[in-house]
């Protein structure tokens, strides 16, 4: 992986955390796994 292909998938996680979260800052649906990568939040 390259330093830009990381860059782009930051991007695109904050593109579309805008679109459906309520607050992009505090996210419920999409979150992040340090070490590891994204996933979508379990059903409520």
């Amino acid at each position: 992986m390259y330093a830009g292909d990381n860059h782009a998938l930051r991007v695109n996680m904050a593109n579309i955390r805008r679109k459906i979260e309520a607050n992009p800052g505090e996210p419920k649906y999409i979150l992040t796994e340090i070490g590891v990568g994204y996933r979508m939040a379990e059903e409520l």
